[in-house]
Protein backbone atom coordinates (compact mmCIF):
# COMPACT_ATOMS: atom_id res chain seq x y z
CA UNK A 1 0.00 0.00 0.00
CA UNK A 2 1.39 3.39 -0.99
CA UNK A 3 1.83 6.00 1.75
CA UNK A 4 -0.61 8.92 1.76
CA UNK A 5 2.20 11.34 0.95
CA UNK A 6 3.07 9.50 -2.30
CA UNK A 7 2.04 10.51 -5.80
CA UNK A 8 0.87 7.90 -8.29
CA UNK A 9 2.20 9.87 -11.27
CA UNK A 10 5.03 12.39 -11.24
CA UNK A 11 6.94 14.00 -14.10
CA UNK A 12 10.57 14.32 -13.02
CA UNK A 13 11.18 16.28 -16.21
CA UNK A 14 8.96 19.03 -14.88
CA UNK A 15 10.24 18.96 -11.30
CA UNK A 16 13.52 17.17 -10.68
CA UNK A 17 14.47 14.97 -7.75
CA UNK A 18 16.16 17.78 -5.83
CA UNK A 19 13.08 20.03 -5.87
CA UNK A 20 10.54 17.29 -5.26
CA UNK A 21 9.98 17.60 -1.53
CA UNK A 22 7.60 14.66 -1.09
CA UNK A 23 10.26 12.24 -2.33
CA UNK A 24 12.54 13.31 0.54
CA UNK A 25 10.10 12.54 3.32
CA UNK A 26 11.16 9.85 5.80
CA UNK A 27 8.96 6.77 5.61
CA UNK A 28 8.86 3.85 8.04
CA UNK A 29 8.00 0.73 6.08
CA UNK A 30 7.76 -3.02 6.66
CA UNK A 31 9.79 -3.95 3.58
CA UNK A 32 11.26 -2.68 0.31
CA UNK A 33 11.15 -4.52 -3.02
CA UNK A 34 14.32 -6.39 -3.92
CA UNK A 35 15.32 -3.78 -6.49
CA UNK A 36 15.41 -1.14 -3.71
CA UNK A 37 17.29 -3.22 -1.14
CA UNK A 38 20.75 -3.32 0.34
CA UNK A 39 20.85 -6.15 2.90
CA UNK A 40 23.79 -6.49 5.32
CA UNK A 41 25.38 -9.92 5.24
CA UNK A 42 24.99 -10.22 9.01
CA UNK A 43 21.21 -10.16 8.51
CA UNK A 44 21.41 -12.97 5.97
CA UNK A 45 23.58 -15.02 8.30
CA UNK A 46 21.06 -14.66 11.11
CA UNK A 47 17.68 -15.01 9.36
CA UNK A 48 18.65 -17.00 6.28
CA UNK A 49 18.01 -16.50 2.58
CA UNK A 50 14.79 -15.78 0.76
CA UNK A 51 11.87 -18.16 0.58
CA UNK A 52 12.20 -20.54 -2.40
CA UNK A 53 9.34 -18.84 -4.25
CA UNK A 54 9.27 -16.91 -7.51
CA UNK A 55 8.59 -13.26 -8.38
CA UNK A 56 5.92 -12.23 -5.81
CA UNK A 57 5.93 -11.63 -2.03
CA UNK A 58 9.42 -13.00 -1.45
CA UNK A 59 10.74 -9.50 -0.73
CA UNK A 60 7.73 -8.71 1.46
CA UNK A 61 8.21 -11.85 3.52
CA UNK A 62 11.94 -11.19 3.92
CA UNK A 63 11.28 -7.70 5.23
CA UNK A 64 8.77 -9.00 7.75
CA UNK A 65 11.18 -11.73 8.85
CA UNK A 66 14.01 -9.23 9.28
CA UNK A 67 11.74 -6.90 11.24
CA UNK A 68 10.78 -9.74 13.60
CA UNK A 69 14.49 -10.38 14.18
CA UNK A 70 15.08 -6.73 15.10
CA UNK A 71 16.27 -5.41 11.72
CA UNK A 72 13.94 -2.65 10.48
CA UNK A 73 13.73 -1.57 6.84
CA UNK A 74 14.82 1.99 6.13
CA UNK A 75 13.74 3.83 2.98
CA UNK A 76 16.42 6.31 1.95
CA UNK A 77 14.91 9.67 0.89
CA UNK A 78 15.57 10.59 -2.72
CA UNK A 79 16.43 7.06 -3.88
CA UNK A 80 14.59 6.00 -7.03
CA UNK A 81 14.50 3.27 -9.66
CA UNK A 82 12.70 3.10 -13.00
CA UNK A 83 9.94 0.51 -13.05
CA UNK A 84 7.13 -0.24 -15.48
CA UNK A 85 3.94 1.48 -14.22
CA UNK A 86 1.69 -0.85 -12.25
CA UNK A 87 -1.25 0.39 -14.36
CA UNK A 88 0.41 -1.11 -17.46
CA UNK A 89 0.77 -4.56 -15.92
CA UNK A 90 -1.64 -7.48 -16.08
CA UNK A 91 -0.14 -9.47 -13.23
CA UNK A 92 -3.42 -9.95 -11.34
CA UNK A 93 -4.90 -11.87 -14.29
CA UNK A 94 -2.14 -13.54 -16.29
CA UNK A 95 0.32 -16.32 -15.31
CA UNK A 96 1.54 -14.17 -12.41
CA UNK A 97 -1.82 -14.59 -10.66
CA UNK A 98 -0.66 -18.02 -9.47
CA UNK A 99 2.44 -16.60 -7.77
CA UNK A 100 0.51 -13.69 -6.29
CA UNK A 101 -1.95 -16.08 -4.67
CA UNK A 102 0.42 -18.83 -3.54
CA UNK A 103 3.14 -16.58 -2.18
CA UNK A 104 0.73 -14.21 -0.45
CA UNK A 105 -0.86 -17.09 1.42
CA UNK A 106 2.54 -18.49 2.38
CA UNK A 107 3.61 -15.08 3.73
CA UNK A 108 0.38 -14.86 5.73
CA UNK A 109 0.80 -18.36 7.14
CA UNK A 110 4.28 -17.38 8.29
CA UNK A 111 3.59 -13.93 9.69
CA UNK A 112 -0.10 -13.16 10.18
CA UNK A 113 -0.90 -12.48 13.85
CA UNK A 114 -4.59 -13.06 13.21
CA UNK A 115 -6.49 -16.28 13.68
CA UNK A 116 -7.12 -17.94 10.31
CA UNK A 117 -5.26 -15.12 8.58
CA UNK A 118 -7.70 -12.34 9.41
CA UNK A 119 -9.58 -11.10 6.33
CA UNK A 120 -7.38 -12.96 3.86
CA UNK A 121 -9.73 -15.89 3.23
CA UNK A 122 -12.80 -13.70 2.85
CA UNK A 123 -11.03 -11.34 0.45
CA UNK A 124 -9.64 -14.27 -1.52
CA UNK A 125 -13.11 -15.80 -1.90
CA UNK A 126 -14.56 -12.45 -2.98
CA UNK A 127 -11.87 -12.02 -5.63
CA UNK A 128 -12.45 -15.52 -6.96
CA UNK A 129 -16.16 -14.79 -7.40
CA UNK A 130 -15.42 -11.48 -9.13
CA UNK A 131 -13.06 -13.21 -11.57
CA UNK A 132 -15.73 -15.82 -12.24
CA UNK A 133 -18.38 -13.19 -12.95
CA UNK A 134 -15.89 -11.47 -15.27
CA UNK A 135 -15.39 -14.71 -17.30
CA UNK A 136 -11.70 -14.84 -16.26
CA UNK A 137 -11.70 -18.61 -15.82
CA UNK A 138 -7.95 -19.08 -16.37
CA UNK A 139 -7.22 -16.70 -13.49
CA UNK A 140 -9.60 -18.56 -11.19
CA UNK A 141 -8.02 -21.90 -12.11
CA UNK A 142 -4.51 -20.60 -11.47
CA UNK A 143 -5.50 -19.14 -8.11
CA UNK A 144 -7.17 -22.44 -7.19
CA UNK A 145 -4.01 -24.35 -8.16
CA UNK A 146 -2.00 -21.95 -5.99
CA UNK A 147 -4.16 -22.77 -2.97
CA UNK A 148 -3.81 -26.48 -3.60
CA UNK A 149 -0.03 -26.12 -3.71
CA UNK A 150 -0.01 -24.15 -0.45
CA UNK A 151 -2.01 -26.92 1.21
CA UNK A 152 0.62 -29.42 0.01
CA UNK A 153 3.03 -27.83 2.47
CA UNK A 154 6.45 -26.16 2.40
CA UNK A 155 8.52 -29.27 1.81
CA UNK A 156 8.32 -29.22 -1.99
CA UNK A 157 8.91 -25.52 -2.65
CA UNK A 158 12.55 -25.95 -3.72
CA UNK A 159 11.71 -28.83 -6.05
CA UNK A 160 9.15 -26.89 -8.12
CA UNK A 161 11.04 -23.58 -8.25
CA UNK A 162 12.40 -24.25 -11.73
CA UNK A 163 9.38 -26.01 -13.25
CA UNK A 164 6.21 -24.35 -11.98
CA UNK A 165 6.21 -21.46 -14.47
CA UNK A 166 6.23 -23.85 -17.43
CA UNK A 167 3.37 -25.86 -15.93
CA UNK A 168 1.30 -22.72 -15.44
CA UNK A 169 1.82 -21.44 -18.97
CA UNK A 170 0.83 -24.84 -20.35
CA UNK A 171 -2.32 -24.90 -18.21
CA UNK A 172 -3.43 -21.45 -19.42
CA UNK A 173 -3.47 -22.56 -23.05
CA UNK A 174 -6.76 -24.38 -22.47
CA UNK A 175 -8.65 -21.16 -21.66
CA UNK A 176 -9.88 -18.70 -24.28
CA UNK A 177 -9.55 -15.73 -21.91
CA UNK A 178 -5.80 -16.45 -21.78
CA UNK A 179 -5.32 -16.71 -25.56
CA UNK A 180 -4.07 -13.28 -26.60
CA UNK A 181 -3.65 -11.74 -30.03
CA UNK A 182 -2.14 -8.42 -31.06
CA UNK A 183 -4.07 -8.48 -34.34
CA UNK A 184 -7.51 -6.80 -34.05
CA UNK A 185 -8.68 -8.73 -37.12
CA UNK A 186 -8.07 -12.03 -35.31
CA UNK A 187 -11.43 -11.65 -33.58
CA UNK A 188 -14.95 -11.58 -35.06
CA UNK A 189 -16.88 -8.29 -35.06
CA UNK A 190 -19.36 -7.33 -32.34
CA UNK A 191 -22.85 -8.55 -33.16
CA UNK A 192 -26.18 -8.76 -31.30
CA UNK A 193 -29.41 -10.56 -32.13
CA UNK A 194 -31.25 -7.37 -31.09
CA UNK A 195 -30.17 -3.84 -30.17
CA UNK A 196 -28.82 -3.45 -26.65
CA UNK A 197 -29.03 -0.46 -24.40
CA UNK A 198 -25.71 1.37 -24.29
CA UNK A 199 -24.04 1.51 -20.90
CA UNK A 200 -21.33 3.81 -19.56
CA UNK A 201 -18.58 1.35 -18.72
CA UNK A 202 -16.39 4.09 -17.24
CA UNK A 203 -18.84 4.69 -14.39
CA UNK A 204 -18.03 3.04 -11.05
CA UNK A 205 -21.29 1.88 -9.44
CA UNK A 206 -22.05 2.32 -5.75
CA UNK A 207 -21.54 -0.52 -3.27
CA UNK A 208 -25.28 -1.40 -3.21
CA UNK A 209 -25.31 -1.40 -7.02
CA UNK A 210 -22.29 -3.71 -7.08
CA UNK A 211 -24.07 -6.08 -4.71
CA UNK A 212 -27.07 -6.15 -7.05
CA UNK A 213 -24.71 -6.83 -9.96
CA UNK A 214 -23.16 -9.76 -8.08
CA UNK A 215 -26.57 -11.29 -7.33
CA UNK A 216 -27.89 -10.83 -10.87
CA UNK A 217 -24.59 -12.05 -12.35
CA UNK A 218 -24.78 -15.18 -10.23
CA UNK A 219 -28.37 -15.87 -11.31
CA UNK A 220 -27.34 -15.54 -14.96
CA UNK A 221 -24.96 -18.48 -14.54
CA UNK A 222 -27.99 -20.80 -14.32
CA UNK A 223 -29.23 -19.61 -17.69
CA UNK A 224 -28.00 -20.44 -21.14
CA UNK A 225 -25.90 -18.02 -23.17
CA UNK A 226 -27.28 -15.95 -26.01
CA UNK A 227 -26.71 -17.95 -29.25
CA UNK A 228 -24.71 -15.35 -31.17
CA UNK A 229 -22.35 -14.82 -28.22
CA UNK A 230 -20.57 -18.12 -28.85
CA UNK A 231 -19.24 -16.83 -32.16
CA UNK A 232 -19.48 -13.05 -31.92
CA UNK A 233 -18.47 -10.82 -29.00
CA UNK A 234 -21.13 -8.62 -27.46
CA UNK A 235 -18.74 -5.74 -26.87
CA UNK A 236 -15.21 -4.36 -27.09
CA UNK A 237 -14.07 -3.52 -23.57
CA UNK A 238 -10.85 -1.58 -22.88
CA UNK A 239 -8.78 -2.80 -19.95
CA UNK A 240 -9.57 0.23 -17.79
CA UNK A 241 -13.29 -0.54 -18.05
CA UNK A 242 -13.07 -4.34 -17.79
CA UNK A 243 -14.49 -4.49 -14.26
CA UNK A 244 -16.40 -7.52 -13.08
CA UNK A 245 -19.68 -5.61 -12.70
CA UNK A 246 -19.58 -4.63 -16.38
CA UNK A 247 -18.41 -7.98 -17.73
CA UNK A 248 -21.04 -9.79 -15.62
CA UNK A 249 -23.75 -8.34 -17.88
CA UNK A 250 -22.25 -9.88 -21.04
CA UNK A 251 -22.06 -13.38 -22.48
CA UNK A 252 -18.88 -12.58 -24.41
CA UNK A 253 -16.50 -9.69 -25.05
CA UNK A 254 -13.19 -8.71 -26.60
CA UNK A 255 -11.10 -7.39 -23.71
CA UNK A 256 -7.87 -5.47 -24.18
CA UNK A 257 -4.83 -5.88 -21.95
CA UNK A 258 -3.57 -2.96 -19.79
CA UNK A 259 -0.54 -2.27 -21.99
CA UNK A 260 -2.78 -2.09 -25.08
CA UNK A 261 -0.70 -4.56 -27.09
CA UNK A 262 -3.15 -7.48 -27.23
CA UNK A 263 -6.71 -8.64 -26.68
CA UNK A 264 -8.58 -11.76 -25.56
CA UNK A 265 -12.00 -13.20 -26.37
CA UNK A 266 -13.94 -13.78 -23.13
CA UNK A 267 -16.91 -16.18 -23.25
CA UNK A 268 -19.34 -17.02 -20.48
CA UNK A 269 -19.31 -20.75 -19.61
CA UNK A 270 -22.10 -21.52 -17.10
CA UNK A 271 -21.01 -25.12 -16.40
CA UNK A 272 -17.40 -24.08 -15.91
CA UNK A 273 -18.55 -21.24 -13.64
CA UNK A 274 -20.51 -23.58 -11.38
CA UNK A 275 -17.69 -26.15 -11.20
CA UNK A 276 -15.08 -23.53 -10.32
CA UNK A 277 -17.38 -21.86 -7.80
CA UNK A 278 -18.01 -25.17 -6.02
CA UNK A 279 -14.28 -25.94 -5.87
CA UNK A 280 -13.51 -22.40 -4.72
CA UNK A 281 -15.93 -22.59 -1.79
CA UNK A 282 -14.67 -26.04 -0.79
CA UNK A 283 -10.99 -25.11 -0.77
CA UNK A 284 -11.58 -21.93 1.24
CA UNK A 285 -13.54 -23.93 3.78
CA UNK A 286 -10.65 -26.36 3.98
CA UNK A 287 -8.19 -23.52 4.50
CA UNK A 288 -10.26 -22.18 7.37
CA UNK A 289 -10.24 -25.59 9.08
CA UNK A 290 -6.56 -26.33 8.51
CA UNK A 291 -5.06 -22.85 8.93
CA UNK A 292 -3.64 -23.33 12.48
CA UNK A 293 -1.88 -26.59 11.65
CA UNK A 294 -0.73 -25.38 8.22
CA UNK A 295 0.68 -22.20 9.75
CA UNK A 296 2.64 -24.29 12.27
CA UNK A 297 4.09 -26.45 9.47
CA UNK A 298 5.32 -23.45 7.48
CA UNK A 299 6.77 -21.68 10.52
CA UNK A 300 8.58 -24.82 11.66
CA UNK A 301 10.01 -25.37 8.17
CA UNK A 302 11.12 -21.77 7.59
CA UNK A 303 14.68 -22.05 9.01
CA UNK A 304 15.33 -25.17 6.94
CA UNK A 305 13.95 -24.06 3.55
CA UNK A 306 15.69 -20.66 3.75
CA UNK A 307 19.07 -22.01 4.86
CA UNK A 308 22.14 -21.83 2.56
CA UNK A 309 22.34 -25.63 2.76
CA UNK A 310 18.83 -25.99 1.33
CA UNK A 311 19.47 -23.40 -1.37
CA UNK A 312 22.79 -24.88 -2.51
CA UNK A 313 21.35 -27.77 -4.59
CA UNK A 314 18.65 -25.43 -5.95
CA UNK A 315 21.29 -23.00 -7.19
CA UNK A 316 23.34 -25.92 -8.54
CA UNK A 317 20.35 -27.26 -10.50
CA UNK A 318 19.65 -23.82 -11.98
CA UNK A 319 23.20 -23.66 -13.39
CA UNK A 320 23.19 -27.09 -15.04
CA UNK A 321 21.55 -25.89 -18.23
CA UNK A 322 24.03 -23.02 -18.63
CA UNK A 323 27.16 -25.13 -18.53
Amino acid sequence: MSPKSAEDEWDLGARNLRSTRWLHRRLDVDFNPWFMCLIPTEVVREIGLSLPVFIKWDDSEYGLRAQAAGYPTISLPGAAVWHIPWTDKNDALDWQAYFHMRNRFIAALLHSPFEHGGRLLRESLNHQIKHLLAMQYSTVELRHLALEDVLAGPEGLHAVLGTKLGEIRELRKAFTDAQLSADPDAFPPVRHSKPRRKADTSEIPSKPAQLVSAVLGGIRQFRGTRPLSREFPEGNIPAMDARWYHLATLDSAIVSMPDGTSNAFYRREPEQFRDLLRRTVEIHQRFYREWPELSRRYRDALPEITSPEAWEPTFEASMEGRR
